[in-house]
């Protein structure tokens, strides 16, 4: 039994075990697990469903994974709010959870990169805690506090990761306080004990191993919200990167692959962040229409959607192969970066690959 199903019923024993509500999600069969190590790269690209398994999630970390102990670990939520909380790691296993399949993106991943991943995520939704607390109605922002801490890569010394969202999306039912993975508890590696799950957004602003959430009614000026995940124009001008944009990826054939025969079914995944994917499409030898992909499912926000193509190969040769996706607002991949851009984020060009068929 695990740790919190052995909390839930002791405490049901004493009739006040909280409601434990569960999700279900589907699993889409189109190969095998992808596997991402510490710079989000992987080697291995092909999913075994729509969920990718914990050990082969994608990780970017700034620093050093913390060592927490679980019997010293807390969660402070403070700042603009009436009732400060402090919850211990035992509290947060006895409070209502949902289950939700989610996908996670690097702001700073490649077209057609590996920093980009699904899991099942159980927790509590942060606004059911920020109600609990009492947010005062001046506060416009909430903080989320890392345990990593650091220097290098320019930062500051002893700067911990930390991150900001308007209140409005941390109000949101969509952002979540999760424990678990996958059905088990986050990996250290993932955050253990805790992280925060902000939905269709980049990766960033889910800061994992949490040990504070601070109400602000002030504009975040941390490090990492001023000097770093900001897009920068040739002119100076900055603004925040926040929802993820719609992208696609090939899960197979790989990047220069040899493949025989007459026909291949193609599969990839697209995702859209806050939006649906509405459509997939192929081209080939960047010449010629692009051509309708099927969608393995129908799309929801915040979760990738698995696509495929039936090729029928005319003749063994070498062939460059786009894709690219739109989401239900009509927003989709832009054929070229914008030469405005000085930084290395959002990029979500058409992911091209090149295939070798051999008769």
């Amino acid at each position: 039994m695990r740790r919190r199903e052995f909390l839930l019923a002791s405490v049901a024993m004493s009739a006040i075990a909280p409601s434990y509500c569960l999700g279900r999600v589907s699993f889409l069969g189109v190969g095998s697990a992808v596997r991402s190590p510490a710079d989000a790269v992987s080697s291995n690209e092909a999913l075994k469903s729509v969920v990718t398994p914990n050990a082969d999630f994608f990780i970017r970390n700034h620093f050093k994974t913390p060592t927490i102990s679980e019997a010293e670990w807390s969660l402070e939520i403070g700042g603009t709010v009436a009732k400060p909380l402090k919850l211990s790691y035992a509290d947060l296993l006895l409070t209502s959870s949902v289950q939700r399949p989610l996908t996670l993106e690097c702001a700073g991943n490649l077209s057609g990169g590996r920093g980009v991943s699904t899991a099942v995520w159980s927790g509590m939704p942060l606004a059911a805690l920020l109600k609990q607390a009492g947010v005062e109605a001046k506060a416009t922002t909430v903080v989320f506090h890392g345990a990593d801490a650091g220097e290098g890569e320019g930062v500051p010394p002893g700067t911990h990761f930390a991150r900001a969202i308007p209140m409005e999306k941390a109000m949101d039912a969509s952002t979540l306080l999760a424990y678990e993975m996958n059905g088990a508890p986050l990996p250290p590696e993932h955050g253990f004990p805790l992280r925060a799950l902000v939905s269709g957004w980049y990766g960033m602003d889910s800061v994992k191993w949490l040990t504070r959430v601070e109400v602000s009614q002030e504009p975040f000026k941390g490090y990492f919200q001023q000097e770093r995940y900001v897009a920068v124009q040739s002119n100076g001008e900055r603004h925040a990167i926040t929802r993820m944009r719609v992208n696609s990826k090939f899960l197979r054939p790989l990047d220069e692959e040899e493949i025989r025969g007459k026909a291949y079914r193609i599969e990839g995944v697209a995702w859209a962040g806050e939006g649906k994917i509405s459509k997939v499409e192929l081209r080939f030898d960047g010449k010629g229409e692009w051509q309708p992909a099927v969608l393995g499912e129908s799309a929801v926000p915040m979760v990738w959607t698995a696509w495929s193509y039936a090729w029928n190969i005319p003749r063994a040769d070498h062939y460059t192969i786009e894709v690219r996706a739109t989401d239900d607002a009509g927003n989709g991949q832009p054929m070229a970066r914008d030469p405005d851009r000085r930084d290395e984020y959002e990029l979500n060009t058409p992911h091209r690959i090149g295939v070798n068929v051999r008769s």
